[in-house]
């Protein structure tokens, strides 16, 4: 059983309220493009997404533009030096007081070391994902995260997602209980796991914008 009683059906109607029933269609993330997941799911720890020269979309894109588009291959990220890499996508950002761009260097040698170097690798297999946890500043939020934007359905349980979850049914949650509830939900409304997670994400934070 997911939750309390009735915790999936006030999630849904809080999710009928506040998001609608016409929901925005998932981004879509970086399908074979690994090193861009990465770059996305680290920096996108406690952080503004932006436009397309701001925030953690900026930095996608400088890395991209850096590497020439070509932006499969962890062994080649995890062979670069973490400054120079915060100088190429002008961002010294941290997380776990250290720099975003040392925990992606250091997540893409350990992934590469676990036989996850190319996009097409990622299987989710537990390995993969301890070989993640090992790096300091890389937590099961982002994991997670980093599966969704190569492609996996799945709910990324960060501040928006669990604060949203918390006000629909009335008591503190944990990110794996928010994940669970937003999954249960989006079985129950016929939509992929991703699909709910943005809608409520946008919707989450436009709430948070307006009462400002």
């Amino acid at each position: 059983m997911v939750g309390g009683d009735g915790d999936v059906d006030r999630l849904l109607a809080s999710i009928d309220r506040r998001v609608g029933q016409d929901l925005p269609a998932w981004p879509g993330g970086w399908p074979g493009q690994i090193e861009a997941a990465l770059f996305d799911a680290v920096f996108s720890m406690q952080a503004r997404y932006g436009g397309s020269t701001t925030g953690v979309r900026a930095v996608v894109a400088r890395w991209r533009d850096h590497r020439g588009g070509q932006v499969d291959d962890l062994a080649e990220l995890a062979a670069a030096d973490p400054e120079a890499v915060a100088d190429i996508v002008r961002n010294r950002a941290k997380a776990s007081r250290r720099l975003k761009a040392a925990i992606v260097v250091e997540a893409a040698g350990a992934l590469a070391n676990a036989g996850l170097i190319h996009a097409a690798d990622f299987t989710g297999h537990p390995d993969q994902r301890r070989a993640y946890l090992s790096v300091r500043g890389s937590g099961p939020v982002t994991w997670t995260y980093f599966g969704m934007l190569l492609g996996v359905s799945g709910v990324k349980a960060d501040t928006w997602i669990v604060r949203f979850v918390r006000d629909a049914v009335g008591r503190s949650v944990t990110p794996t209980e928010a994940e669970a509830l937003v999954s249960a939900a989006a079985a129950e409304l016929s939509v992929p796991d991703s699909q709910l997670d943005h809608a409520i994400w946008q919707a989450a934070r436009s709430s948070a914008r307006r009462s400002r």
